[in-house]
């Protein structure tokens, strides 16, 4: 990959010809180290145009929306067309449009604590494309996030991280579906969208397109759980990560999980940790660590 010598980002000469929406927010609070956004935004590049970044600290994803990029890293060249997002891992890249004269996009940076010790684990430190993204809850976490970063309200940062890390899980369930079936991807991308919904074995085998036992079985292979039991595991790592990361009442994460029934899922989370959520937060103060 050729670049140019220079230790800050570079742009192409066409700069000035993109539309570009950028928003960015870094307030002074303590909740933004653990994950945050660097930046969330969208815009439209004409032909020439490019973006060379040296070394970035953040998880770079970008969705293209109509026309083709082409993105350069760790020796490797990857193109992205149309509908198709790619996630970058912090370091060095380039960016730029691929054939066509415009390339119309959205992208956003993932950054903090979190990402730096989670990437490996998420499967997310080598470049992925996920080809025809398509997802629901990414663009009521990406409406909610943009508004949220244009208004700077400090009142919405504890909000903002549990999106973040919601957003980062996400993705990375994105890119874990392509390697299962098409009935088990429906299945597993229904479930990632609708954590909160009344969800069942019928209405997932419904919108997979196959019968209840066949995807029973899918899950069982692959997964090694019942549906409902893989709803209920995800929903509670769910529960688990909003615990540590975010400063939501118990009454609230609840909810975010699915379950409007406070004491009903207070009494899931012990099965699955051994504690009760309000037990399992206090283990996780520093002063217990």
């Amino acid at each position: 990959m050729t670049l140019p010598p220079a230790n800050f980002d570079r742009w192409s000469p066409t700069k000035f010809q993109n539309r570009q929406n950028v928003v960015q927010y870094f307030p002074d609070h303590p909740d933004i180290i653990f994950l945050w956004l660097d930046f969330i935004g969208g815009g439209t590049w004409l032909t020439g145009s490019w973006v060379y970044h040296p070394q970035t600290r953040y998880l770079d994803f970008q969705l293209v929306e109509e026309g083709e990029m082409i993105v350069e890293y760790g020796g490797e060249k990857y193109i992205v067309p149309a509908k198709s997002a790619i996630l970058i891992p912090p370091g060095e890249s380039r960016i730029s449009i691929g054939s066509g004269r415009v390339c119309r996009k959205r992208f956003l940076g993932i950054s903090g604590i979190i990402l730096q010790t989670h990437l490996p684990t998420l499967n997310l430190d080598s470049v992925k494309i996920i080809p025809d993204f398509q997802s629901e809850r990414f663009e009521e976490l990406y409406s909610q996030l943009y508004t949220c970063f244009k208004e700077k309200n400090p009142d919405t940062i504890p909000a903002c991280c549990a999106m973040t890390y919601e957003l980062l899980l996400l993705l990375s369930r994105s890119v874990e579906l392509g390697q299962y079936p098409p009935e088990l991807q429906k299945a597993l991308s229904c479930i990632k969208q609708h954590l909160k919904g009344n969800l069942t074995l019928h209405k997932l085998s419904t919108i997979s397109g196959c019968s209840a036992g066949t995807l029973q079985g899918l899950f069982k292979k692959h997964l090694g759980k019942s549906p409902i039991q893989f709803l209920i595991s995800t929903r509670m790592k769910f529960a688990e990560q909003l615990l540590k990361n975010t400063r939501y009442t118990i009454k609230e994460i609840a909810s975010c999980c699915g379950y409007c029934n406070q004491l009903y899922f207070s009494n899931v989370f012990h099965e699955h940790y051994g504690c009760s959520p309000k037990e399992y937060r206090r283990k996780q103060a520093p002063g217990d660590r």
